[in-house]
């Protein structure tokens, strides 16, 4: 399966022209998941670059468990074509918005419901092309798991903001779509949550998603019928919902936690914990999902409060909608790693072209001589 419409060569050379004349840029392509590599808008002198021409599935290999697609394709477009054949990006993104695109989805970094039982988003992809900071094209890794020659440099690419270069292509590993999907649910509170996570965590039963919100735990199986089944016949809970609404909705971020708008001083933070962690102390509507390990929270606590909290914790807080003037969106990770993250846009982008606001200390620019 092949789209030919690549425009890496244009993107290149647009890379190539601002690197020169000393113009920064923001990567755009489908404004997916509230816009989160700019939250506050992009300042005048920045300028767009839009991807989303730059799109097709490049090869699709089913049998060798392959996918390797341009970065403005949509995502949704993606799923179809790889439901046709059977198969699914084990990290499970999200799908409700239309134009999402896939290279928005891997600078964002974020993975469904299903990762812990499948892969994480930076354990799927393979490989990618990239472009740098100076207009060159480069390519780090492969299309299998054994070609691991650059293969640290693609995940890096998960989760970077748009701010290590402009993704072309990624490769992906696939996983077969479940043959069968049943949804369960039962009251509880969120310490036998926690508890109960703990415990199903050494069973080996086909969970493919464990998630909490207002007092239910909702429980996904797959896999082959008699594993999901006898799983069923263990698992002290009722039927869930068979339209499967709630972990859809989840895996969209559409659930109103999400959605509904923020009141006076209300902040929602995306929380990420050692999964046994006991319930914070920190009032506000709690949604736990990964079995305890990815926990939202809607709040009016101080954010400095929650920083405080949650890294006591042995976790990280990343404030994703509301506004807290002075605290950064992104947790703090100490002068070392960011030490060592700007070495690294150093080598990608040496003249700072990429804008990525949320990445520290975004470099001036100047034009430079060629």
């Amino acid at each position: 399966m092949r789209d030919n419409k690549d425009h890496a060569a244009p993107l290149a050379e647009a890379i190539r022209e601002a690197s020169v004349a000393g113009t920064r840029i923001a990567v755009r392509g489908g404004r997916q998941h509230g816009d989160q590599s700019f939250p506050d808008g992009l300042p005048s002198g920045v300028l767009q670059l839009e991807t989303r021409e730059h799109r097709g599935i490049a090869t699709l290999e089913p049998s060798e468990l392959v996918v390797t697609v341009r970065s403005g394709t949509p995502v949704v477009t993606l799923d179809q074509a790889l439901a046709e054949v059977g198969m699914m990006l084990p990290f499970e993104p999200a799908l409700g918005n239309p134009e999402a695109t896939v290279g928005g989805m891997i600078a964002l970094g974020m993975s469904g419901p299903r990762r812990p039982w499948a892969a994480a988003l930076r354990d799927a992809v393979l490989g990618t092309r990239v472009v740098n900071g100076r207009g060159e094209i480069l390519q780090f890794g492969g299309q299998v798991m054994k070609n691991v020659a650059g293969f640290d440099v693609s995940r890096l690419m998960c989760g970077s903001q748009g701010g290590l270069g402009l993704i072309l292509e990624t490769s992906f590993k696939l996983l077969p779509r479940p043959p069968c999907e049943r949804y369960l649910q039962r009251e509880d509170d969120a310490e036998s949550f926690v508890a109960r996570c703990s415990a199903w965590g050494r069973t080996g039963w086909p969970f493919s998603g464990i998630a909490w919100h207002d007092g239910v735990t909702h429980i996904r199986l797959g896999g082959g019928e008699e594993a999901v089944d006898e799983a069923i016949q263990r698992i002290d809970a009722e039927p869930g919902d068979p339209a499967r609404g709630f972990w859809d909705a989840l895996r969209d971020r559409s659930l109103p936690l999400f959605t509904d708008e923020l009141a006076a001083e209300a902040r929602l933070w995306r929380i990420s914990l050692p999964p046994a962690t006991e319930p914070l102390a920190l009032s506000g509507e709690w949604l736990m999902n990964w079995g305890g390990a990815e926990r939202w929270l809607r709040t009016t606590e101080h954010a400095e409060t929650v920083r405080r909290v949650v890294t006591d914790a042995g976790g990280h807080a990343r404030l994703w909608l509301g506004d807290a003037p002075g605290v950064p969106r992104l947790h703090p990770r100490g002068k070392a790693l960011e030490a060592l993250e700007g070495r690294l846009r150093e080598s990608l982008d040496p003249d700072g072209v990429f804008f990525a606001p949320l990445l520290p200390n975004p470099r001036s620019r100047r034009p430079r001589t060629t």
